[in-house]
């Protein structure tokens, strides 16, 4: 399906797109144009769900012959089984999510055309993954581990419950309903309750995708811009250390390893000549060494903790909470409203020359 994915993102790029050719960056206008089609595409997207809900319900009104079920024993529990229904329903469900990939693939291509992204030979496999939502494979060869410390069981509970949102909150409000109106609730009523939630999942599903988007591609520049400002200076082993510990220490306080945080972690490992590891846990003297290390080290370490806190676009209260604790160790000045700032002046393609001058002159000072 890759490949059927790929050709149908290669024939959107086909298109002519109208933009300034300032790479990456958007204007007022672009910005403007860009947040139209996104709006129109999350309408599409909700009335997808609109469409699925009447496709499948309406046919099993009108229709009910064409949907016969089994009757089931089990251990003297009997039941029927809807087996032509649920299949019905598995069909619908494929089509549905089908065209709601086929739309993430057109916002994604929205995005690099507005940021002339698709200029560039790798927008195809930057972004056809982002909107297949798929994960990046890559992201455990440097052994950043983002949920170190957490329960893995927990972890994997809080994933499963997230995977079925829409369907608990469906049934959720299906419940509530009927404690409302008892035996008085139609089945219509039932049955249509819960779409207003599965058009919501939809139009978010493309605006996700979207943002994600863009902020990928605004990341990579940001790095870029980083890496070409940095010096080429020998670490010495210790510093090596002490930086790598810095991007663990991202990830674990994001509890995430954003694209973008990859991309860092790569590009930064690359630039000092640092060796990857398998496995690369945060110690807990972390901060006593940062504080102890040199103006110049302390300086890079401080630049990429506040470049990724805001790589992924979002500066969270957990963010906001570890700053307030590197405010009051005497790591930070800068207040969380100055961060909130810069995150979203990095999503509208502002860059970081505006706040990083002062660490790159420290960083840069022998």
């Amino acid at each position: 399906m890759e490949k059927h994915f790929r050709q149908f993102y290669a024939r959107l790029a086909l298109r002519a797109v109208a933009n300034d050719n300032a790479l990456h960056l958007l204007n007022a206008a672009e910005r403007a144009a860009l947040l139209k089609h996104q709006r129109r595409l999350m309408c599409v997207a909700a009335l997808l769900s609109v469409c699925g809900f009447l496709a499948y319900y309406l046919p099993t009104y009108w229709w009910p012959a064409w949907f016969p079920s089994v009757a089931l024993n089990l251990r003297g529990f009997a039941f029927r089984l809807p087996w032509a229904e649920s299949l019905w329903c598995i069909g619908l469900s494929v089509i549905e999510i089908y065209l709601l990939t086929l739309l993430n693939l057109t916002g994604a291509h929205a995005v690099a055309a507005a940021t002339g992204f698709h200029q560039t030979n790798r927008h195809a496999d930057t972004l056809i993954p982002i909107g297949l939502e798929a994960k990046n494979a890559a992201v455990k060869q440097f052994g950043i581990d983002p949920f170190q410390g957490l329960n893995r069981w927990l972890l994997f509970a809080f994933n499963f419950v997230l995977r079925l949102k829409g369907w608990l909150a469906n049934t959720a409000v299906r419940f509530a309903t009927r404690l409302l109106l008892g035996r008085y609730a139609p089945r219509v009523l039932l049955d249509f309750i819960g779409m207003p939630i599965y058009m919501a999942l939809n139009a978010w599903s493309v605006y996700a995708v979207m943002r994600q988007a863009r902020v990928v591609v605004m990341g990579e520049a940001l790095i870029a811009e980083l890496i070409k400002s940095l010096p080429a200076r020998a670490l010495s082993a210790n510093e090596q250390e002490l930086l790598y510990d810095t991007l663990q220490f991202i990830a674990v306080s994001k509890r995430d390893f954003h694209p973008n945080h990859y991309l860092l972690t790569r590009e930064l490992l690359r630039h000092f000549a640092i060796t990857p590891r398998e496995e690369h846990p945060l110690p807990p003297d972390y901060l006593p060494r940062l504080r102890a290390s040199s103006k110049s080290i302390q300086a890079l370490c401080r630049l990429i903790i506040l470049l990724g806190f805001m790589l992924d676009g979002h500066f969270s209260w957990r963010e906001r909470s570890r700053l307030r604790a590197l405010q009051a160790a005497g790591i930070f000045t800068e207040s969380t409203e100055a961060v909130a700032q810069y995150t979203k002046d990095f999503l509208n393609g502002a860059g970081i020359a505006a706040w990083s001058a002062p660490y790159l002159q420290t960083y840069q000072q022998p």
